[in-house]
C-alpha cells in the first residue's frame, strides 16, 4: 500500500505543506506515515473530503515553493494556469498526481484515472 492510500492522501503531501497551506491539525488531518531514516518528514493522514482537502493545498500555496522549488518532482504547474481550471479539470489534475504516487484504493474518486 502507498502512503497515498495508507493516509488518505492523494498527492502524500507532508504535514508541513499542510501547515502551509493553512490546514488545521486534528480536524483537516493528524500525523500519518513516517517517512525513513534519516528524515524527520511525516505524511498528512487526511480525514475528510481528500480531493476537496487537497484541492485547498494547491489552490493555498501551488506547486511551487516560495523559493521556486516544485513541491512534487513529477509536476509543477504556474498558479495562473490552476486557477483557470474547472473543478472537474482539478479533480482531474489530483488523480493524475495520484495515479503518479501509485495509488489504488482511491481510484473511484477520480474517473478519469488511467485515462490522463
Amino acid at each position: 500500500m502507498t502512503r497515498a492510500d495508507e493516509n488518505n492522501n492523494p498527492s502524500a503531501f507532508t504535514t508541513a505543506v499542510a501547515q502551509e497551506a493553512g490546514l488545521r491539525p486534528g480536524f483537516d488531518y493528524v500525523d500519518g506515515t513516517p517517512f525513513p531514516a534519516p528524515s524527520d518528514l511525516v505524511t498528512a493522514k487526511l480525514l475528510h473530503d481528500t480531493v476537496k482537502t487537497t484541492e485547498r493545498v494547491i489552490q493555498n500555496i501551488g506547486f511551487y515553493t516560495a523559493t521556486g522549488e516544485q513541491r512534487w518532482a513529477y509536476i509543477g504547474m504556474p498558479k495562473f494556469i490552476w486557477d483557470s481550471l474547472s473543478l472537474n479539470q482539478k479533480r482531474d489534475v489530483i488523480g493524475w498526481m495520484y495515479q503518479r504516487e501509485g495509488g489504488t484504493a482511491m481510484i473511484p474518486l477520480f474517473p478519469n484515472y488511467g485515462d490522463l
